[in-house]
């Protein structure tokens, strides 16, 4: 299989209070989307925990908005891996509307062992030759985030945060995240970029500073912010957004 498109309409539960599709649902539908392409190729997480006792784990992700996605509108979902190396693959989201990008994801997967938590090699854990690599039709090139900035939040590590390999999800990452905003800053976001680095692992009960660095900017509306997780000072996520505010009540 080089790739696993699919056809949907947008959800009112994937979107934001402006009725565009949120991040929090944009960031699942790309996991949505990864996750069933590797279940065709038998490297899901499942699988993979079970015949080879590793757990397949989001590294990096980055995602770039190219035209509006409402609610109900049609799109086409495409799934495909862009590249491979020993220990890395690259997998690489499509979402078009009416034939056009309207979305672009990279997500950054490699396996780590179950119990030593070491990197392992792709072919360790089945990557074989039901893995082709498709030339990605849209580029998304990586930025430093750089700077701690200041102290806005600390959150405590709930249950339903905790997915099947027993740490804290990507996607709920970004639910905590959002919860430092005010709602105001919420409903007049207007998200371009976002991209993330998963650098460590966080677990139930575990506290999690988030901090926040303001990079300047060249428009007054626009917004280019870096936010680190630490759990006892050692960074556990740093992820860059930008996005422009647009006052929802003018």
């Amino acid at each position: 299989m080089k790739k696993l498109t699919v056809r949907q309409v947008v959800g009112a539960g994937a979107c934001d209070p402006s009725g565009g599709l949120s991040l929090v649902g944009a960031l699942t539908l790309i996991e949505d989307a990864i996750t069933a392409t590797m279940a065709q190729l038998k490297l899901d997480g499942f699988t993979v925990r079970r015949e080879y006792g590793a757990l397949m784990v989001f590294a990096k992700n980055h995602l770039r908005f190219l035209e509006p996605i409402m609610w109900r509108d049609i799109i086409k979902v495409s799934c495909f891996i862009s590249s491979q190396s020993a220990a890395r693959l690259n997998v690489d989201v499509s979402v078009k509307k009416a034939g056009k990008i309207a979305l672009y994801a990279r997500t950054e997967v490699c396996a780590i062992d179950e119990k030593t938590g070491r990197i392992r090699r792709m072919d360790s854990v089945g990557a074989g030759k039901q893995v082709h690599v498709v030339r990605a039709p849209y580029d998304l090139s990586w930025q430093s985030m750089d700077g701690d900035g200041k102290l806005v939040d600390k959150v405590k590590v709930c249950t339903s945060n905790i997915d099947y390999a027993g740490h804290t999800n990507n996607v709920e990452y970004l639910r905590l995240l959002l919860n430092t905003f005010s709602l105001e800053k919420w409903r007049g976001m207007d998200v371009h970029e976002l991209q993330v680095a998963y650098l460590s692992q966080s677990f139930l009960g575990d506290e999690l500073a988030i901090y926040r660095c303001d990079l300047p900017t060249e428009y007054p509306a626009a917004y280019d912010e870096v936010f680190t997780f630490k759990r006892a000072d050692k960074d556990v996520l740093r992820c860059r957004l930008n996005y422009w505010f647009v006052d929802a009540d003018h």
